[in-house]
């Protein structure tokens, strides 16, 4: 029997986030009328969902996507949010967490962290976004501390700029209707810019977790592969006001891969306050006006 190769669980588990690559700034074509459709952010802490992962026929590992906390970052509150991949064949074990600290009004990272564990592959890497200064810097951890990568020091970023898994809150909470070409120029990386997003078409499906009434999105990035011109993606999401990630299918030359919905909880537990939202608005609208001339 032909063993699995592990490469792909790594492209399968890193699929979900490789998505948000494929959202930015909104420009869509069906909805000019509105430049920031993004919608008031919905998820409350204890929001959950539970995947499991599989290539071909071959089930390769599980993963999970949760709104953990409220916490404050350089003063400004945001929802910790992680996304946990594990698994693998036993001769390459994966076991992955990213973290983002997400502000959603407006909507924007304040952290983000990847603690990667890939067979014999380990990365510990921290993104901290300055929006005094509007950069970001990266630092790695090597034996036991933080070091500056120079080449990733003060890097100019957009306003409201996303990280991998921020964008996938963005996709959530934009008002999906077959039809709509999302043209998005937002990613913390200028190169992952512009990026495309196709709403196709609603159809149910069946997945673990249940049937769901779904809504369905191709992505196209600029960095190829499953979400490049020469691979092909869609990403289901439930067509409610939760917006859950149902599936993800991937299709290349070497083969496809499928991420399913094996568990969701919408969460009950606390929402940033209305009073902080306006604040956020206040402080970004204030910043903006004394850049001008």
């Amino acid at each position: 029997m032909r063993r699995p190769d592990p490469s792909r669980f790594r492209a399968l588990a890193l699929a979900l986030v490789a998505v948000p690559a494929a959202i930015g700034p909104v420009h869509a074509q069906s909805a000019a009328e509105n430049p920031d459709p993004v919608q008031a952010w919905r998820f409350p802490v204890g929001e959950r969902m539970e995947f499991s992962v599989s290539w071909g026929r071959v089930r390769l590992g599980e993963g999970s996507l949760e709104v953990e906390a409220i916490e404050e970052i350089d003063g400004r509150a945001g929802y910790r949010v992680a996304m946990e991949m594990w698994g693998g064949p036993p001769f390459y074990r994966v076991q992955d967490r990213q973290i983002t600290w997400i502000h959603p009004y407006p909507l924007s990272s304040l952290r983000f962290e990847q603690r990667l564990s890939e067979g014999s592959y380990k990365r510990d890497t921290r993104y901290s976004f300055d929006w005094t200064g509007m950069t970001y810097d990266r630092h790695d951890l090597v034996d036991g501390q933080w070091r500056a990568k120079s080449e990733e020091t003060a890097v100019p970023i957009l306003e409201g700029a996303l990280d991998d898994i921020s964008f996938l809150f963005l996709a959530r909470l934009l008002p999906l209707e077959v039809g709509q070409r999302y043209e998005l120029d937002r990613y913390f990386k200028s190169e992952g810019n512009p990026v495309v997003i196709e709403v196709l078409r609603r159809e149910e499906i069946r997945v673990p977790a249940g049937r769901f009434q779904t809504i369905v999105l191709r992505p196209i990035i600029q960095t190829g592969g499953a979400f490049g011109d020469g691979g092909e993606a869609e990403l289901y999401l439930t067509d409610d006001e939760h917006r859950a990630i149902v599936r993800l299918k991937t299709s290349m030359a070497v083969g496809s891969g499928n991420l399913f919905l094996t568990s969701y909880d919408p969460g009950d537990g606390e929402l940033i306050p209305v009073a902080e939202r306006s604040a956020a608005s206040a402080e970004v609208s204030s910043a903006a006006s004394e850049d001008l001339p």
